[in-house]
């Protein structure tokens, strides 16, 4: 639970980069913001599946072995 919300701004803002570069390269844009925009998008990317990853080590790391013996 305590990346969760992290993970959904990462997401959008992801997503807005993304949507920001296939506007730009569709224009035939400035290539150094191009070029800045793929990194950053590279960067928010790098970070999302660190906190994915971070989020299910949160979730998995206790394991019930309720035995009834």
């Amino acid at each position: 639970m305590p990346y969760k919300s992290r993970i959904k701004t990462l997401e959008e803002s992801h997503r807005l980069v993304e949507n920001q570069l296939f506007q730009l390269e569709k224009s035939n844009g400035d290539p150094e913001k191009i070029k800045k925009l793929r990194e950053t998008k590279e960067k928010y990317f790098s970070e999302l599946r660190l906190m994915n990853r971070a989020q299910w080590d949160h979730d998995h790391e206790r394991v019930d072995l309720d035995d009834d013996r």
